[in-house]
């Protein structure tokens, strides 16, 4: 089964439908996922940080909070794609409603895709703008951070997308967050120093989309290396559009077959 390619004009209709959703309930959605980066800031960067002085070279707060900038990044997408996305596609039907109209699966899912990273981009830019507050950030680089957040939050919303469209009840979102997510967290770099994990980590982490976003926040943040950021962005990249097609296919079985 080809996957044809989507109408970027259709899908923005779902972008927008989305938004404007969002637009009415933003303040309860967007402080819980705004708080918890902002709390490890404070317990690991201003609590643990007072005994770590620095991390190669870095104050430890300064070293965390872009980090965790991208963190907010991969949270703010995988909730969206989780639990909001089967809310519509199982329990209201939306997806149901979509596909009966012009609109087509793959447009369907460059819609949610885009609105995902877009509510992404949304928690990692204030993110930015909090650390940038506190003093945390080093270099003007920081201001190009955004569009790299947007592309981190696309490959983390077509993980998770995939993810959905081949779940068979939402009870596996546990496994989901348990064993992939959680885990990208606490090994991506966020904390410490990439290469202090054993070797066979560090070849693991290098594959998770977390690793190299942080990496981009991190060097956009301090100063960065331009071909260092080009290429964690351009493995961000072909990782979105090599599993693009995988909900594609799955929500063409599941929606239309």
């Amino acid at each position: 089964m080809t996957v044809t390619l989507p109408s970027l004009r259709i899908a923005l209709r779902v972008w927008r439908r989305n938004l404007r959703v969002y637009s009415k309930i933003w303040r309860n959605t967007l402080l819980p996922l705004f708080f918890d980066p902002l709390l490890y800031l404070m317990a690991m960067g201003f609590g643990l940080g007072t005994y770590l002085a620095t991390i190669n070279g870095v104050p430890y707060k300064d070293f965390i909070a872009p980090g965790l900038c991208a963190s907010a990044v991969m949270w703010g997408a995988a909730f969206e794609v989780a639990w909001n996305a089967w809310f519509r596609m199982e329990e209201l039907r939306i997806y149901d409603a979509m596909l009966v109209t012009p609109i087509e699966v793959e447009d369907l899912v460059t819609g949610e895709v885009l609105w995902a990273g877009t509510r992404a981009v949304i928690y990692g830019t204030a993110f930015l703008a909090v650390i940038a507050g506190f003093g945390l950030v080093d270099s003007w680089w920081a201001l190009a951070m955004p569009p790299f957040l947007l592309l981190g939050g696309l490959c983390f919303a077509a993980i998770g997308l995939a993810y959905t469209s081949l779940i068979p009840k939402m009870d596996y979102y546990t496994f989901y967050f348990t064993l992939f997510i959680t885990p990208m967290f606490l090994f991506g770099g966020i904390f410490f120093p990439y290469d202090q994990l054993p070797e066979w980590a560090q070849v693991v982490a290098w594959f998770t989309p977390l690793y190299h976003l942080v990496a981009i926040c991190r060097d956009l943040a301090t100063g960065p290396e331009v071909l260092s950021v080009l290429g964690n962005a351009a493995w961000l990249a072909a990782l979105t559009l090599a599993l693009f097609p995988i909900p594609v296919r799955a929500m063409r079985r599941r929606l239309v077959a």
